[in-house]
């Protein structure tokens, strides 16, 4: 009998295992392969089966996307044709005023095309299924300009119907900022939102800078989807204007300018008021009073500037100002206003006689003429007669005449000029046509301000 060490028992038991038979490895193999084979295929059965369902709701998609272009197209036939009753079987709403709209919009595409007016190529650019809704955007050119059109869709048992206009199916929010400025809008909006970020961020660097508003605020505007909305500003968030979407508006907008001049003006109000708020102090002058005029206006020919469209005859006295004075004259004017102020704030703004100011004054004297004709109307003795030089006997006389004459036509002031009277007082000489008629009206410098008199 022997004796073994734990190292040799050990030795012999590693030499057993590594001459265990090949059979029950090769087994584990080939369960490995299996499984690993089985798992692919499962894979490869689970991928075409999705891919397949993929393809399959594509091409319905497809379908459904075609179908509903070609119910577009039908109704463009019908109405290249003439046909009112087969595009009005394209219709349906539980509304029976959309029948009367869509009625109404027929014969107005009538009255279009026989003017040449109008041409439906029938070019779509887009055409979107969400469920059983659906939206087309296609091309109509209205004289000449190329439009972008989109009509609304109900998918019925029956096919595709026109419906009113969905304006929860105007596509994602999206958002673009240039420095101050930040337009929010949907996509269908993209190209209303391009024209008017571009143009609002310049506009409102142009209004803090020329009315001397330097720490310029943020501006937010959000094209909403709502035909009835106007242009205001939010109530709940003082930065933010809401603009109606001129798609929304017409259902169809010009892909040449993509913010009409109806838009463009409302916004341009807007930005103008806010600018001229920043300046003043958010001053509201009272009504009748120099300084209601010289904010308006104020407001009007800043607005005029954003556009181009400056109409000289309303607002020649404050591009005069600017002209002489320079855009820091605008901003001490504005600086300046206040609720009661008469015309004399604009001298103290500009330490200088009023007077001596190389101003163009047919506006203001136009203003105070149909001022004088308002509180006649309204029987507001006190506030008239607070335009009168009332401390002169002949002018008491005028006045009285011009009392009895309050049905006479509206005067328009076709020329003014500031000159001294024999004693020394400024007046000014503003001649006006009434009806066929060409007068001379004379204001005299009392007070500080311009008044009427005799002489």
């Amino acid at each position: 009998m022997s004796i073994e060490l734990d190292w040799q028992i050990g030795a012999e038991r590693i030499q057993e295992r590594a001459i265990e038979s090949p059979e029950p490895r090769s087994q584990r193999v080939r369960r490995r392969k299996r499984l690993i084979l089985f798992t692919m295929l499962l894979l490869f059965f689970i991928g075409a089966s999705a891919l397949l369902a993929l393809l399959r709701l594509k091409d319905v998609d497809n379908q459904l996307r075609q179908g509903l272009i070609d119910t577009l197209q039908a109704e463009l036939a019908a109405l290249r044709a003439g046909d009112y009753g087969d595009f009005m079987l394209l219709q349906r709403s539980a509304d029976d005023n959309w029948y009367i709209v869509q009625g109404e919009r027929f014969q107005h595409y009538q009255q279009l095309k026989m003017a040449r007016a109008l041409t439906l190529s029938g070019n779509v650019f887009d055409a979107t299924v969400d469920g059983l809704r659906g939206r087309v955007v296609f091309e109509e050119v209205l004289d000449g300009v190329p439009h972008r059109a989109v009509w609304f869709y109900w998918r019925y048992s029956d096919g595709w119907r026109h419906v009113p206009s969905d304006y929860t199916f105007w596509g994602e929010p999206r958002a673009m900022r240039d420095g101050a400025v930040t337009v929010r809008y949907r996509q269908l909006d993209e190209d209303s939102a391009r024209a008017l970020l571009e143009r609002a961020a310049r506009w409102w660097r142009e209004g803090c800078r020329v009315l001397g508003n330097s720490a310029c605020p943020t501006l937010e505007l959000e094209l909403v989807p709502n035909p009835a909305l106007q242009v205001a500003w939010d109530s709940a968030q003082p930065d933010r204007l809401f603009v109606p979407s001129p798609l929304a508006r017409d259902d169809r907008l010009s892909l040449i300018d993509p913010l009409p001049h109806v838009v463009e003006d409302a916004v341009t109000a807007a930005l103008a008021t806010r600018q001229v708020d920043l300046a003043s102090g958010g001053v509201r002058p009272r009504r009748n009073v120099d300084a209601a005029w010289l904010h308006q206006t104020l407001i009007e020919w800043l607005a005029a500037t954003y556009t181009g469209r400056v109409d000289m005859s309303r607002l020649a006295f404050v591009q005069s100002l600017r002209d002489s004075y320079g855009d820091s004259a605008l901003a001490a004017v504005a600086r300046a206003l206040s609720a009661d102020s008469d015309i004399s704030m604009v001298a103290r703004a500009l330490g200088q006689p009023l007077e001596l100011l190389s101003l163009d004054w047919r506006p203001f004297f136009q203003w105070r003429l149909e001022v004088e004709r308002q509180l006649i109307v309204q029987n507001d003795l006190e506030s008239l007669q607070a335009l009168w030089d009332m401390s002169d006997a002949s002018t008491r006389t005028l006045f009285q005449q011009r009392l009895s004459a309050f049905g006479q036509p509206n005067a328009q002031v076709l020329a003014a000029a500031i000159t001294a009277a024999a004693d020394g007082v400024p007046r000014a000489i503003v001649q006006v046509r009434r009806a066929d008629q060409t007068e001379t009206l004379i204001f005299r410098l009392r007070d500080g301000t311009w008044k009427r008199s005799a002489t």
